[in-house]
């Protein structure tokens, strides 16, 4: 482990998280998670970190597919992290904006979890941000389904705010 790596992450054929299995009794963890988080620069925002009892530290689709009881590798976040690695990042603003989403999008879950209605918001935000995006995606309406997004996330930050 190197020095800046987060004490509860390591690699076992995947990358995984000690507090999430735990928590959770699995431990994987996606790559936005370890990118974010458990490589150094900002382990210690990471809300399952800060938490130590929270299953946070997801992003809104992942959130909204879990709180379905949909697996990390359902079909919705295969095509929106394929949408963000692709369409997103070939953007000229798209890596700053992916940025930006990883600082405030897990504050926003974190805001909603806290919340005694989390699941019904989850399956709110599941019906009219996450099934629409990825609709437009499978029809190669990319710049819709970018503008849907960013737009619902600005949403979220006003109506969920967190302090960022």
């Amino acid at each position: 482990m190197a020095s800046d790596e987060c004490v509860y992450y390591y690699y076992d054929s995947g990358y995984s998280c000690r507090l999430k299995q735990e928590k959770e009794g699995r431990s994987s963890i996606d790559d936005d998670t370890v990118h974010k988080y458990c490589w150094g620069y900002h382990y210690h925002d990471c809300p399952r970190y800060k938490a130590r009892n929270d299953s946070s530290g997801c992003f809104l689709t992942s959130a909204c597919t879990e709180a379905r009881g949909l697996p990390d590798d359902c079909e919705e976040l295969t095509i929106l992290r394929a949408f963000r690695d692709g369409y997103m990042k070939s953007l000229p603003q798209g890596q700053a904006e992916i940025c930006e989403y990883y600082h405030i999008a897990p504050a926003i879950v974190e805001k909603i979890r806290s919340l005694p209605n989390a699941t019904e918001i989850f399956d709110c935000i599941y019906t009219e941000l996450v099934l629409p995006c990825v609709a437009l995606i499978r029809t190669e309406k990319n710049e819709e389904a970018y503008l849907r997004y960013r737009e619902y996330v600005q949403f979220l930050q006003v109506k969920y705010p967190c302090g960022i």
